[in-house]
């Protein structure tokens, strides 16, 4: 009379039925795909080290602009200093 089936009582399904993975060819294919891979570029990476410095000090550098502009900043003292830290990396 009809081609549908009766309802009938729900059948027991396994974890290990639902999940098995089957044997055909679509699925091997799947298994051997390689892997994905991220590249960055020369500015992605520049970027990520400019976003590590910290915040530029705003009022250190008026202050040593004003120091500059006025002629105080350059003094003997400073220069020496300047002069000796710089032997210093040379040296080492």
């Amino acid at each position: 009379m009809s081609d549908i089936n009766p309802i009938a009582r729900p059948q027991r399904t396994t974890f290990e039925a639902v999940n098995k993975p089957s044997s055909t060819s679509s699925d091997s294919a799947a298994t051997t795909r390689t892997s994905d891979r991220v590249e960055l570029s020369e500015q992605a990476r520049l970027l990520s080290k400019l976003k590590q410095l910290p915040d530029v000090r705003e009022g250190l550098v008026n202050s040593v602009k004003s120091q500059i502009d006025s002629g105080k900043y350059d003094t003997d003292e400073r220069f020496d200093t300047a002069v000796n830290a710089l032997l210093d990396d040379l040296s080492s």
